[in-house]
């Protein structure tokens, strides 16, 4: 992930490649059960049949679940957005009233690494990606950098 200081907006996409493939096995596993019991619909309970489109659903969800971060530095904003077939939620930071960025340590996880945003405003900080040390401090110092704002190692 490259910054560039010639463009006031940048948008990345946060997701790892164990994230993709997982929700790709995931959802390709029940959309074939689903099919594959599909066939059978005539014997089938009204119950049943919603159990199971339900969770085709929930499959198609994880399948196209995207989570999209924009940096705004011309309205000093940080976007993000999670959507899925639709859009979901939607976050908007401020970058004025960001104290630091900070890399801590997850509780039960050794080799797991939390980038963490430090509000001025707020006790507890927010979470914004997860990965090893080495992907957090690259992504860390970038994000800093590009921001203007002190990176803080726990």
């Amino acid at each position: 992930m490259r910054f560039k200081q010639l463009s006031p907006t940048i948008a990345i996409m946060a997701k790892t490649r164990a994230q993709t493939i997982g929700r790709w096995i995931f959802a390709s596993l029940v959309a074939s059960l689903t099919l594959f019991n599909a066939l059978g619909f005539e014997h089938w309970s009204y119950a049943e049949v919603i159990i199971c489109s339900f969770i085709a659903l929930l499959s198609w969800h994880l399948l196209f679940a995207r989570r999209r971060i924009q940096f705004d530095l011309k309205q000093q904003l940080i976007t993000i957005n999670v959507s899925s077939l639709y859009p979901l939620t939607q976050q908007v930071i401020p970058i004025n009233h960001i104290a630091a960025f900070q890399i801590r340590q997850r509780l039960g996880q050794p080799h797991r690494y939390d980038l963490l945003i430090v509000m001025d405003t707020q006790i507890e900080p927010l979470r914004f990606q997860y990965g090893d040390l080495p992907q957090m401090k690259k992504l860390g110092q970038e994000i800093s950098q590009f921001c203007a704002v002190p990176l803080l190692f726990d």
